[in-house]
Order: C-alpha cells, then sequence, then structure tokens
C-alpha cells in the first residue's frame, strides 16, 4: 500500500480515474460547485485531460496517462505515454495548456487568439472545452486562427454533442474531427490501474506495481 497522499505531484492517473473523480465531487458538492469553485480547477483540468486522452487512445491505440502540474504555473497538465518500440521505456509528454469557452463568451476566435498572445513554448497544445453548446464553424475558425502568429503546436476544442457522446476538433495544425462514446471508450481502459508513479527510463519494458493509492477527495 503507498502512503495516503494529498497531493498530486508525480502521480500518473488514468483517464478512467480523472473523469470518475470529478463524477465523486459532483456527487459530494453538487454540480454547480464542482464545475466552477476556483478550489477544484485542477480536477476539472484533469477531466478535461482525460477526456481528451480518451480520444488519442480511439486514434492512437496507446495507453495514456495524465499528470497534474504542481510546480509550475503552466502547462496546466501533462500526458504521457510510454514508447516501447525501442525494447525500452521511453516516456512520451505532451503540455496541456486548457481554457474554457463559457456560456457568456460568443466568439471562441477571440477566447484563442487571447492566449496566442502569450509566449508558449511550441510544444504546448491548446485544449479548449466547449461549455456553451454553441455551434462551431470549424473551416472559418481554423482560418481566423492560422491567419495570426499561434504559439502551440496543436490546438483541440473538445465538447460534449449529447449524452455520453463527445467531439475532438482540432484547429491546429490542420482540420480533424473525432467523435467518440464515453462509456465504449472507458471499457477499453479495464487492464489500465488507476494511479502510478512515474516510470524510470530503462532497459526494461517492466513497470512496477506499488499497490494502491488512496488520494483523498478535496
Amino acid at each position: 500500500m503507498v502512503q495516503a497522499t494529498a497531493s498530486y505531484k508525480g502521480l500518473w492517473m488514468s483517464p478512467h480515474f480523472v473523469i470518475a473523480r470529478l463524477k465523486l465531487l459532483i456527487e459530494k458538492y453538487c454540480y454547480h460547485d464542482a464545475t466552477t469553485n476556483g478550489r477544484f480547477k485542477k480536477e476539472r483540468e484533469a477531466w478535461t485531460s482525460g477526456m481528451y486522452v480518451l480520444g488519442l487512445r480511439e486514434m492512437q491505440k496507446r495507453q495514456w496517462w495524465v499528470e497534474i502540474e504542481t510546480d509550475e504555473q503552466t502547462p496546466d497538465t501533462l500526458v504521457h505515454y510510454m514508447d516501447q518500440s525501442s525494447g525500452r521505456n521511453c516516456i512520451q509528454t505532451q503540455s496541456i495548456e486548457i481554457v474554457d469557452w463559457e456560456e457568456h463568451v460568443d466568439d471562441a476566435v477571440k477566447l484563442i487568439r487571447q492566449k496566442c498572445q502569450r509566449a508558449y513554448p511550441p510544444h504546448f497544445c491548446l485544449l479548449v472545452l466547449a461549455r456553451n453548446g454553441k455551434n462551431l464553424d470549424v473551416e472559418m475558425l481554423t482560418r481566423e486562427v492560422l491567419s495570426e502568429s499561434v504559439p502551440f503546436g496543436e490546438i483541440w476544442i473538445i465538447g460534449c454533442l449529447s449524452e455520453g457522446l463527445m467531439a475532438m476538433v482540432r484547429i491546429v495544425p490542420s482540420a480533424f474531427r473525432l467523435d467518440f462514446e464515453t462509456v465504449r471508450s472507458l471499457e477499453k481502459l479495464r487492464g489500465q490501474r488507476d494511479v502510478m508513479r512515474k516510470p524510470k527510463r530503462g532497459t526494461s519494458t517492466k513497470v512496477r506495481d506499488l499497490g494502491f493509492v488512496y488520494l483523498p477527495l478535496p
């Protein structure tokens, strides 16, 4: 048994774990508090990242993990998979910056442009969570965003089409769309443990099981 911890530092969490964790917060505190209170910002960002890598798994068939950044202001989260094609554990990481497209914001272009005005490294990915139910003109949005300087290597918009159905739309570097059913996608993660510590690079592809991590809700 791993010692109980109140910190996310160094923890890799499965998409299933971070998605279920926000659901538990909603059950404990109510939907409004869990989805708006700044106290739960890290859990919401982990949920968004979990949905994102759930979609990536549908495309790439890789086992992804979500890590909440605890030391620096940026990125918000890191997502990882282990590349074992060379016969050893090589950690591949994407840095995720997250912004919510809220109900009171009409123009997604303005929202993305505001983020692009900041100096982000080119390996960062901007993940926009659409929470307003507005329709999206992907071609227009892609054209408008690419007409100016974009620091991000990728920009994705993710949102819920209907209950249990998610959509992921990439607008940078090129337009692409994926729709997936969350329940069916989560079923494919049954063999993935909930939480693990960051593995070491090495000459072996084995991963040591550290047991359970007790991570109390905030």
